[in-house]
Parts: C-alpha cells; sequence; structure tokens
C-alpha cells in the first residue's frame, strides 16, 4: 500500500538504483528501523506500537489509512467514551458511545458530539407545499458524508437517500464504525463532475439536499462556486430544501464571499444560524460552524415546523439541538458590506486567488484542532 512513509521509502530505493553504492547499505538497518518501530508506517505492528502510546493516554487507535483525500483514521476516547473520524487534521465527525452511565441517564443510542450535523436534519422541519407528504415518498441527496450523521437520520425517516462522497475509505469507515446504513445509494466520486452530469440530465430531482464538505480547516472551494450551487440547486424539487454547512470566521472577506454566494444562489431565500452562542464578546468574529438553510421557491419567510416526539429519533441531543434557535441566528453581509470587497461571489476563474486566503483559516483551524484532541494523537497520526 503506498502511504507518506512507504513513498518515502520508495523514493530513496529508487535512487540507490540510480546511483549504487555499497554506502547503501548503511540505509537497511533504518529501513528496518522504520517498518518495524516507526508508528507513522501503517501495518498491524505499528498499529499495535502507536496504540500501545494511545492508551496511556486513554486514546484507542482502531483503523487508519491512507485514501485519497488524506490520512483517515477511527479512534476512541477511552476515558470520554466517544469515537471520532479524522481527516489530516479534521475530525469529520464522532458519536457518544452508550455506556451504563449514560443508560441511567436514558441514552440508549449513540449521540453525536457535534450539533452542526442535528442542526443540519431540520432540513425535514422547513414548511412548504409538500409538508404534509409522508418521508417514504420523499428523497435526499447529501453531498459529503463524514460519519454519516444526518444521512442516518434521514434515512431512519424512511427517506430515499443519495449520498454522494469523494473518498470510499470515510464511507467504509463510516458503514463500519459509525452504523450507516446501507438502504442508501452511494455515488463515491467527485461531486462537482457527478452534480454537473446529473443537472444536465435532469431526470431526478430531490426535495431535500444536504451540502456538509469541511476537511483541513478548509473548505474544497469547486463546491461553493456560484457554478457548482447553480447546478445543485436544479437538482431541487420546485418547494425544496438544502441545509449548506460552512465553517469560518464572518469577519473574513473570503467567508462573507461565501454566505453570500450561497445566499444569491437561491435569490436570498435563506437563513444562517451558528450551531452554538459565541465565546467572544464581539458575536461574530469568531471560527464558527453555521448552517444555511435555503428555500428553492420564492414564497415567503423560510420558517420551521415544530418537530413532533419522532422527529427526535428516541435521542436526547435532538432534543436540545434539531432545531435552529432563533438567538444563534446570523446576518448576511450587507450590501455595504460587500461592496468594500473586491470580488462579492466565488466564481470558477476566482479559485486561485480564494485559496491564498484559505491558508490562515487553516492554521486558526489547526490551533483549534490542538485544543480539542492532544498533542500525541496528531504525533502519532
Amino acid at each position: 500500500m503506498i502511504t507518506r512513509v512507504s513513498l518515502q521509502c520508495i523514493v530513496g530505493a529508487v535512487f540507490t538504483v540510480l546511483s549504487p553504492s555499497k554506502l547503501s547499505l548503511l540505509a537497511i538497518p533504518a529501513m528496518i528501523h522504520t517498518m518495524w518501530l516507526n508508528p507513522h508506517f501503517v501495518s498491524p505492528h505499528t498499529d499495535a506500537l502507536a496504540n500501545s502510546t494511545l492508551q496511556t493516554d486513554q486514546w484507542n487507535l482502531l483503523e487508519r489509512a491512507e485514501s485519497n483525500t488524506g490520512y483517515i483514521s477511527v479512534l476512541e476516547n477511552l476515558n470520554a467514551g466517544y469515537r471520532v473520524l479524522r481527516c489530516d487534521h479534521s475530525l469529520l465527525g464522532g458519536e457518544w458511545l452508550v455506556t451504563e452511565e449514560r443508560r441511567r441517564q436514558g441514552i440508549t443510542t449513540p449521540e453525536p458530539i457535534y450539533s452542526v450535523f442535528e442542526i443540519l436534519e431540520a432540513v425535514r422541519l422547513v414548511e412548504t407545499p409538500r409538508s404534509a407528504t409522508p418521508d417514504n415518498e420523499k428523497s435526499a441527496l447529501v453531498v459529503g458524508l463524514g460519519i454519516g450523521t444526518a444521512p442516518k437520520a434521514l434515512i431512519a425517516h424512511g427517506i430515499n437517500t443519495t449520498i454522494v462522497e469523494l473518498d470510499a475509505k470515510v464511507h467504509e469507515y463510516a458503514t463500519k464504525y459509525f452504523d450507516l446504513p446501507s438502504d442508501h445509494t452511494a455515488v463515491l466520486e467527485d461531486a462537482v463532475n457527478w452534480v454537473q452530469t446529473e443537472s444536465t440530465n435532469a431526470t431526478t430531482q430531490y426535495d431535500y439536499i444536504i451540502h456538509d464538505v469541511f476537511t483541513g480547516g478548509a473548505e474544497p472551494l469547486p463546491l461553493f462556486t456560484d457554478n457548482f450551487l447553480g447546478n445543485l440547486r436544479s437538482l431541487l424539487k420546485p418547494d425544496g430544501v438544502i441545509a449548506v454547512n460552512y465553517a469560518g470566521d464572518l469577519d473574513d472577506s473570503s467567508t462573507k464571499q461565501i454566505v453570500n454566494t450561497i445566499n444569491l444562489a437561491f435569490d436570498r431565500q435563506c437563513r444562517m444560524f451558528r450551531d452554538s452562542e459565541s465565546s467572544s464578546e464581539t458575536g461574530q468574529t469568531d471560527f464558527l460552524n453555521m448552517v444555511i438553510f435555503c428555500k428553492n421557491a420564492a414564497d415567503g419567510r423560510l420558517e420551521f415546523r415544530t418537530p413532533v416526539e419522532a422527529d427526535y429519533l428516541g435521542t436526547v441531543s435532538r432534543k436540545h439541538y434539531l432545531v435552529p434557535k432563533e438567538k444563534l441566528e446570523l446576518q448576511f453581509p450587507t450590501e455595504e458590506e460587500l461592496q468594500e470587497e473586491t470580488e462579492q461571489t466565488l466564481t470558477v476563474d476566482k479559485l486561485s486567488e480564494f485559496e491564498k486566503k484559505q491558508v490562515e483559516s487553516a492554521k486558526r483551524h489547526w490551533k483549534i484542532m490542538r485544543l480539542v484532541v492532544p498533542d500525541v494523537v496528531w504525533e502519532l497520526w
């Protein structure tokens, strides 16, 4: 298997073949050391070696692999009792495990550690002319899987669900370690190309779309361009609803431009909420998760219906987080604010400029992750 460490070994071997020397024999002990004692080298033995160190800090590595989107691993915090899916220096999601203590608290099923994924499920609660239609007569498209919190809920409600995920390993781990049901349509390919093809054919439209893509402190920008969002909108039914998860700082020009792109792509039929209260005094000057809900039809203000017991799927956390809170609503950038920016929306021809702006965002996200997960986890990969 080609990994970052094995690739370095291969490069060294190629140089040895191209420029043979007896001195190369001195590298053999280092190669043996790497394959046997380096926890970054992926093998059953080095996995056990990594765990011997991780477990002293109450962490356990269940499985890991190099994949097309980065280094993917599943870890458990033995002390706090939760499991997470990691891609490089992002956590794609996690769940609280059901322990005896939690059973006594009435928790009988794994619940997400991040409320934002449950807020995304509120796409079902947006009032539309089809609100009274049974869930089993509806369909949903999910772009970006993570551990599958939102798509699992859609499937549990009986909604015919299609999941588009670039990384097959993420889909495998979501199924194996986070109980993603098999009764869905999995599309394991690039969302940009797939959505463009589907929008051209226009054979299928969805009641709900969830757009949830975020890795490494930076979003895959092609999935936030006006062109992609326009294609995605064409896959919505006339009275359909979309929920978009985005992470950033609303004081950053790039964040303002992207949320404005989303808002304009849906003719300003959108509302935006943060997932938790601000820890800063200014209210909107911190790195945050936000969920943007948009309607396809211009038929008035977007509103949420009052949930019923069945919407909570027997979980405690959904009773607290499913419905977006009015006090956590954010305002879209004003026209005056946007006029100060060189670009007001994200277009395909401006991707390279936006990518440069994401470097600082990625650095901030990395600092946050060092607080969420201890250093030893990152150092041992």
